[in-house]
Protein backbone atom coordinates (compact mmCIF):
# COMPACT_ATOMS: atom_id res chain seq x y z
CA UNK A 1 0.00 0.00 0.00
CA UNK A 2 2.72 2.68 0.58
CA UNK A 3 4.27 1.85 -2.24
CA UNK A 4 1.10 2.46 -4.52
CA UNK A 5 0.23 5.68 -2.80
CA UNK A 6 3.97 7.11 -3.01
CA UNK A 7 3.74 6.21 -6.90
CA UNK A 8 0.14 7.74 -7.40
CA UNK A 9 1.17 10.79 -5.35
CA UNK A 10 4.36 11.43 -7.70
CA UNK A 11 1.98 11.38 -10.97
CA UNK A 12 -0.35 13.80 -9.14
CA UNK A 13 2.59 15.69 -8.44
CA UNK A 14 4.12 15.59 -12.28
CA UNK A 15 0.93 16.50 -13.75
CA UNK A 16 0.39 19.34 -11.78
CA UNK A 17 4.17 20.43 -12.60
CA UNK A 18 3.26 19.84 -16.51
CA UNK A 19 -0.37 22.22 -16.09
CA UNK A 20 1.81 24.95 -14.55
CA UNK A 21 4.22 24.93 -17.37
CA UNK A 22 1.94 24.71 -19.56
CA UNK A 23 -0.11 27.78 -18.16
CA UNK A 24 2.82 30.21 -17.47
CA UNK A 25 3.77 29.64 -21.37
CA UNK A 26 -0.20 30.09 -22.81
CA UNK A 27 -1.37 32.78 -20.83
CA UNK A 28 -1.74 35.88 -22.54
CA UNK A 29 -0.90 37.55 -19.33
CA UNK A 30 2.26 35.42 -19.15
CA UNK A 31 6.12 37.90 -19.12
CA UNK A 32 7.20 35.31 -21.82
CA UNK A 33 3.82 35.70 -23.82
CA UNK A 34 4.50 39.03 -24.56
CA UNK A 35 8.05 39.03 -25.04
CA UNK A 36 7.26 36.46 -28.04
CA UNK A 37 4.72 38.62 -29.38
CA UNK A 38 7.05 41.86 -29.79
CA UNK A 39 7.41 42.55 -33.90
CA UNK A 40 11.40 43.54 -33.81
CA UNK A 41 11.30 44.37 -37.22
CA UNK A 42 13.96 43.81 -39.90
CA UNK A 43 17.56 43.67 -38.11
CA UNK A 44 19.38 45.72 -40.56
CA UNK A 45 22.52 47.46 -39.64
CA UNK A 46 23.19 49.28 -42.37
CA UNK A 47 21.56 50.93 -45.65
CA UNK A 48 20.82 48.72 -48.61
CA UNK A 49 24.62 48.90 -50.07
CA UNK A 50 26.44 47.03 -53.17
CA UNK A 51 29.95 46.70 -53.86
CA UNK A 52 29.89 46.29 -57.42
CA UNK A 53 33.02 43.38 -58.57
CA UNK A 54 34.86 43.74 -62.17
CA UNK A 55 36.53 40.20 -62.08
CA UNK A 56 37.98 37.41 -64.27
CA UNK A 57 37.68 33.31 -62.82
CA UNK A 58 40.88 33.36 -61.23
CA UNK A 59 40.58 36.46 -59.29
CA UNK A 60 40.65 35.57 -55.44
CA UNK A 61 37.49 37.85 -54.13
CA UNK A 62 37.28 36.55 -50.76
CA UNK A 63 38.78 39.59 -49.16
CA UNK A 64 35.34 41.78 -49.54
CA UNK A 65 33.32 39.11 -47.74
CA UNK A 66 35.83 39.07 -45.19
CA UNK A 67 37.12 42.62 -44.40
CA UNK A 68 33.55 44.44 -46.23
CA UNK A 69 31.05 42.22 -44.78
CA UNK A 70 28.25 45.39 -44.42
CA UNK A 71 28.43 45.35 -48.16
CA UNK A 72 26.51 43.25 -50.32
CA UNK A 73 28.84 41.99 -52.90
CA UNK A 74 27.96 41.57 -56.71
CA UNK A 75 30.69 40.04 -58.57
CA UNK A 76 30.11 39.79 -62.27
CA UNK A 77 32.93 37.06 -63.73
CA UNK A 78 33.83 38.84 -67.41
CA UNK A 79 34.76 35.63 -69.22
CA UNK A 80 33.11 33.01 -67.75
CA UNK A 81 31.39 31.92 -70.56
CA UNK A 82 35.20 30.79 -71.45
CA UNK A 83 35.01 28.77 -68.56
CA UNK A 84 30.87 27.74 -69.56
CA UNK A 85 30.30 29.13 -66.09
CA UNK A 86 26.99 29.72 -66.13
CA UNK A 87 26.11 30.50 -62.30
CA UNK A 88 28.21 33.30 -61.80
CA UNK A 89 26.86 36.99 -62.58
CA UNK A 90 28.54 37.99 -66.05
CA UNK A 91 28.65 40.41 -69.01
CA UNK A 92 27.28 39.97 -72.35
CA UNK A 93 31.07 39.88 -74.04
CA UNK A 94 34.10 40.17 -72.68
CA UNK A 95 34.69 43.61 -74.17
CA UNK A 96 35.77 46.67 -72.26
CA UNK A 97 37.33 45.81 -69.28
CA UNK A 98 35.75 47.14 -66.23
CA UNK A 99 33.23 49.42 -67.85
CA UNK A 100 30.91 46.71 -69.39
CA UNK A 101 30.64 45.13 -65.60
CA UNK A 102 29.77 48.44 -64.65
CA UNK A 103 27.22 49.16 -67.21
CA UNK A 104 25.79 45.86 -66.53
CA UNK A 105 25.12 45.40 -63.51
CA UNK A 106 23.18 49.41 -63.63
CA UNK A 107 21.37 47.81 -66.33
CA UNK A 108 20.14 44.75 -64.86
CA UNK A 109 19.77 46.33 -61.20
CA UNK A 110 18.32 49.90 -62.48
CA UNK A 111 14.28 49.08 -60.88
CA UNK A 112 16.25 47.62 -57.76
CA UNK A 113 18.96 49.48 -56.93
CA UNK A 114 20.22 50.17 -53.14
CA UNK A 115 20.28 52.98 -51.47
CA UNK A 116 24.96 52.88 -52.38
CA UNK A 117 27.07 51.18 -55.03
CA UNK A 118 30.46 50.88 -55.04
CA UNK A 119 32.06 49.72 -58.37
CA UNK A 120 36.24 48.39 -58.12
CA UNK A 121 38.48 45.66 -59.36
CA UNK A 122 38.66 42.63 -57.95
CA UNK A 123 42.07 42.60 -56.67
CA UNK A 124 42.65 44.23 -52.74
CA UNK A 125 46.21 45.64 -53.40
CA UNK A 126 46.25 47.38 -56.34
CA UNK A 127 48.44 50.10 -57.58
CA UNK A 128 46.33 53.13 -58.13
CA UNK A 129 43.91 52.34 -54.22
CA UNK A 130 44.07 55.47 -52.83
CA UNK A 131 46.58 54.05 -49.88
CA UNK A 132 49.80 54.25 -48.60
CA UNK A 133 50.09 50.32 -48.91
CA UNK A 134 47.43 50.31 -51.98
CA UNK A 135 44.93 48.40 -50.20
CA UNK A 136 41.27 48.39 -51.10
CA UNK A 137 39.85 47.48 -47.61
CA UNK A 138 40.40 50.76 -45.90
CA UNK A 139 39.55 53.13 -48.66
CA UNK A 140 36.11 51.66 -48.46
CA UNK A 141 36.03 51.41 -45.40
CA UNK A 142 36.84 54.93 -44.47
CA UNK A 143 34.36 56.31 -47.57
CA UNK A 144 31.86 58.65 -45.91
CA UNK A 145 28.46 57.96 -47.63
CA UNK A 146 27.08 61.39 -45.83
CA UNK A 147 29.15 62.45 -48.71
CA UNK A 148 27.97 59.93 -51.20
CA UNK A 149 24.29 60.91 -50.67
CA UNK A 150 25.01 64.56 -50.78
CA UNK A 151 26.97 64.40 -53.98
CA UNK A 152 25.75 61.35 -55.64
CA UNK A 153 29.37 60.62 -58.05
CA UNK A 154 32.47 60.33 -55.95
CA UNK A 155 36.03 58.77 -57.27
CA UNK A 156 37.48 56.80 -54.76
CA UNK A 157 40.78 58.57 -55.81
CA UNK A 158 42.18 62.09 -54.25
CA UNK A 159 45.74 62.63 -55.59
CA UNK A 160 46.61 63.49 -58.76
CA UNK A 161 48.84 61.07 -60.04
CA UNK A 162 47.28 60.33 -62.76
CA UNK A 163 44.75 61.82 -64.39
CA UNK A 164 44.58 65.12 -63.06
CA UNK A 165 44.43 68.05 -63.50
CA UNK A 166 44.56 67.72 -67.53
CA UNK A 167 44.56 63.86 -68.63
CA UNK A 168 43.39 64.14 -72.13
CA UNK A 169 43.11 66.78 -74.92
CA UNK A 170 40.87 65.35 -77.81
CA UNK A 171 39.83 68.25 -79.43
CA UNK A 172 43.91 68.63 -80.19
CA UNK A 173 45.26 64.77 -79.74
CA UNK A 174 49.05 64.33 -79.25
CA UNK A 175 50.12 63.81 -83.09
CA UNK A 176 52.46 60.83 -82.22
CA UNK A 177 50.21 57.60 -81.32
CA UNK A 178 53.10 55.76 -78.50
CA UNK A 179 50.90 54.53 -75.85
CA UNK A 180 46.88 53.76 -75.03
CA UNK A 181 47.02 57.16 -73.37
CA UNK A 182 47.93 59.33 -76.62
CA UNK A 183 45.79 56.29 -78.72
CA UNK A 184 42.75 56.98 -76.04
CA UNK A 185 43.11 61.17 -76.66
CA UNK A 186 42.93 60.31 -80.49
CA UNK A 187 39.91 58.21 -80.41
CA UNK A 188 38.37 60.44 -77.61
CA UNK A 189 36.51 62.97 -79.04
CA UNK A 190 34.36 60.73 -81.40
CA UNK A 191 33.59 58.27 -78.60
CA UNK A 192 32.23 61.24 -77.12
CA UNK A 193 30.41 62.64 -79.95
CA UNK A 194 28.50 59.20 -79.70
CA UNK A 195 28.47 58.78 -76.52
CA UNK A 196 27.04 62.35 -75.60
CA UNK A 197 25.69 63.77 -78.48
CA UNK A 198 23.91 66.76 -77.10
CA UNK A 199 27.07 68.08 -75.46
CA UNK A 200 30.31 69.81 -76.73
CA UNK A 201 33.47 68.06 -77.29
CA UNK A 202 35.54 69.20 -74.09
CA UNK A 203 39.02 70.77 -75.02
CA UNK A 204 40.65 69.25 -71.67
CA UNK A 205 39.45 66.18 -69.94
CA UNK A 206 40.70 65.58 -66.22
CA UNK A 207 39.60 62.58 -63.48
CA UNK A 208 41.16 60.59 -61.22
CA UNK A 209 42.78 57.76 -62.11
CA UNK A 210 41.60 54.12 -61.96
CA UNK A 211 37.82 53.58 -62.93
CA UNK A 212 36.76 52.73 -58.91
CA UNK A 213 33.88 55.30 -57.65
CA UNK A 214 30.94 55.58 -55.31
CA UNK A 215 27.55 56.36 -56.45
CA UNK A 216 24.00 57.38 -54.80
CA UNK A 217 21.01 55.81 -55.87
CA UNK A 218 19.36 59.04 -57.08
CA UNK A 219 22.59 60.33 -58.79
CA UNK A 220 22.61 56.63 -60.90
CA UNK A 221 18.70 57.19 -61.97
CA UNK A 222 19.21 60.82 -63.38
CA UNK A 223 19.44 59.65 -66.19
CA UNK A 224 16.40 57.26 -67.89
CA UNK A 225 17.35 53.61 -68.60
CA UNK A 226 18.28 53.87 -72.52
CA UNK A 227 21.59 55.81 -71.79
CA UNK A 228 23.45 53.20 -69.58
CA UNK A 229 21.93 51.06 -72.65
CA UNK A 230 22.82 52.66 -75.22
CA UNK A 231 26.45 53.11 -73.28
CA UNK A 232 27.39 49.41 -73.16
CA UNK A 233 25.61 48.92 -76.88
CA UNK A 234 28.74 51.31 -77.91
CA UNK A 235 31.08 49.27 -76.12
CA UNK A 236 30.05 46.01 -77.36
CA UNK A 237 29.78 47.66 -81.11
CA UNK A 238 32.90 49.95 -80.96
CA UNK A 239 35.99 48.70 -83.07
CA UNK A 240 38.40 50.21 -80.53
CA UNK A 241 40.15 47.71 -78.51
CA UNK A 242 38.99 46.10 -75.07
CA UNK A 243 42.56 48.79 -73.80
CA UNK A 244 41.30 51.75 -75.40
CA UNK A 245 37.45 51.40 -75.25
CA UNK A 246 37.58 50.51 -71.07
CA UNK A 247 40.05 53.70 -71.18
CA UNK A 248 37.82 55.87 -73.01
CA UNK A 249 34.77 55.08 -70.44
CA UNK A 250 37.29 55.65 -67.20
CA UNK A 251 37.61 59.15 -68.41
CA UNK A 252 34.03 59.39 -68.94
CA UNK A 253 31.99 58.15 -65.41
CA UNK A 254 32.62 61.58 -63.82
CA UNK A 255 30.94 63.45 -67.64
CA UNK A 256 28.38 60.73 -67.65
CA UNK A 257 27.21 61.46 -64.09
CA UNK A 258 27.23 65.33 -64.11
CA UNK A 259 30.31 66.57 -63.35
CA UNK A 260 32.53 69.30 -65.09
CA UNK A 261 34.48 67.85 -67.96
CA UNK A 262 37.62 68.33 -65.66
CA UNK A 263 36.81 66.79 -62.27
CA UNK A 264 39.55 67.63 -59.88
CA UNK A 265 38.97 68.52 -56.46
CA UNK A 266 42.07 69.74 -54.78
CA UNK A 267 43.59 66.63 -53.00
CA UNK A 268 42.68 68.25 -49.21
CA UNK A 269 39.30 69.03 -49.78
CA UNK A 270 38.72 65.50 -51.51
CA UNK A 271 40.81 63.38 -48.73
CA UNK A 272 38.61 65.47 -45.93
CA UNK A 273 35.49 65.18 -47.69
CA UNK A 274 35.57 61.68 -48.99
CA UNK A 275 37.27 59.33 -46.44
CA UNK A 276 37.29 62.21 -43.33
CA UNK A 277 41.02 62.53 -43.40
CA UNK A 278 40.68 66.59 -42.83
CA UNK A 279 44.25 67.25 -40.72
CA UNK A 280 46.33 65.88 -43.56
CA UNK A 281 49.34 68.20 -44.47
CA UNK A 282 49.10 68.87 -48.38
CA UNK A 283 51.92 71.15 -49.37
CA UNK A 284 50.41 71.39 -53.47
CA UNK A 285 46.63 71.38 -54.68
CA UNK A 286 47.08 67.36 -55.91
CA UNK A 287 49.16 65.70 -53.11
CA UNK A 288 48.80 65.42 -49.76
CA UNK A 289 51.93 63.95 -47.19
CA UNK A 290 52.35 60.27 -46.24
CA UNK A 291 49.27 59.02 -48.21
CA UNK A 292 50.30 57.73 -51.88
CA UNK A 293 53.08 57.21 -53.77
CA UNK A 294 52.98 56.11 -57.40
CA UNK A 295 55.28 53.21 -58.18
CA UNK A 296 57.50 52.32 -61.01
CA UNK A 297 55.36 49.26 -61.64
CA UNK A 298 51.50 49.10 -62.29
CA UNK A 299 51.72 45.28 -61.02
CA UNK A 300 52.55 44.71 -56.87
CA UNK A 301 54.82 41.91 -56.37
CA UNK A 302 53.55 38.62 -55.68
CA UNK A 303 52.61 38.48 -51.96
CA UNK A 304 52.14 41.83 -51.24
CA UNK A 305 52.47 43.22 -48.62
CA UNK A 306 53.89 40.14 -46.93
CA UNK A 307 56.88 40.51 -49.15
CA UNK A 308 57.84 43.12 -51.62
CA UNK A 309 57.77 46.66 -49.44
CA UNK A 310 60.97 48.34 -49.61
CA UNK A 311 62.12 46.38 -52.72
CA UNK A 312 62.51 48.33 -56.47
CA UNK A 313 61.50 51.16 -54.92
CA UNK A 314 58.15 49.75 -53.61
CA UNK A 315 57.11 51.56 -50.02
CA UNK A 316 58.17 49.91 -46.86
CA UNK A 317 55.55 48.86 -44.57
CA UNK A 318 54.52 51.70 -42.14
CA UNK A 319 56.31 54.42 -44.17
CA UNK A 320 52.83 56.69 -43.71
CA UNK A 321 52.81 56.44 -39.85
CA UNK A 322 52.62 59.52 -38.56
CA UNK A 323 54.94 58.72 -35.83
CA UNK A 324 57.98 57.69 -38.31
CA UNK A 325 60.28 60.65 -38.62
Amino acid sequence: MIRTFTQSRSRQLYLLLVLLVFVFYTLPSSPTSQLKSVDLGPKRAYPPRDIVVAALKRDDVSWIDKFLSEWQPRVYIADAELYFDKASLTVPRNKGREANVYLTYIIDNYDKLPDYMVFIHSLRYQWHNEDPMYDGVPVIRKLRLSYVDKIGFVPLRCSWTLGCPSELKPTNPFAARIDDRSHTEEAYAEAFRQLFPNMTIPDVVGAPCGGQFALAKWKILERPLEDYVRYRQWLMDTPLSDAISGRILEYSWHIMFGKSYVNCPSAKECFCNVFGLCDLECKSEGECEKRYILPQYSTLPPGWPDYGPGTDGWPEVGWADAKKK
